[in-house]
């Protein structure tokens, strides 16, 4: 919308700030974009996320991450190629 674009153009954040529902509306613009949700897409990555439940899909906004190969959010996860230490 409107507001999203206008974000974009200019930069930084407005100086009036924006009602919920307009928050809300970003946040699952967002989420539309997260290959996570894309209804044909069954990725394997590590970090993909699986989300069970639609109450906590909806709680978080349809925004998740996997917690990598150990299954264990404590551990230390390996680097993708490329990254930067």
């Amino acid at each position: 919308g409107k507001l999203l674009t206008t974000l974009l153009s200019e930069r930084r954040l407005p100086r009036a700030g924006w009602d919920d529902k307009s928050i809300e509306a970003l946040i699952a613009e967002l989420a539309a974009m997260d290959s996570n949700n894309f209804l044909d897409n069954v990725g394997v990555g590590e970090r993909e996320a699986r989300v069970h439940s639609r109450l906590v899909a909806r709680r978080h906004y349809h925004l998740a991450h996997g917690v990598g190969r150990s299954g264990d959010v404590a551990a230390e996860q390996p680097k993708a190629a490329g990254a930067q230490p």
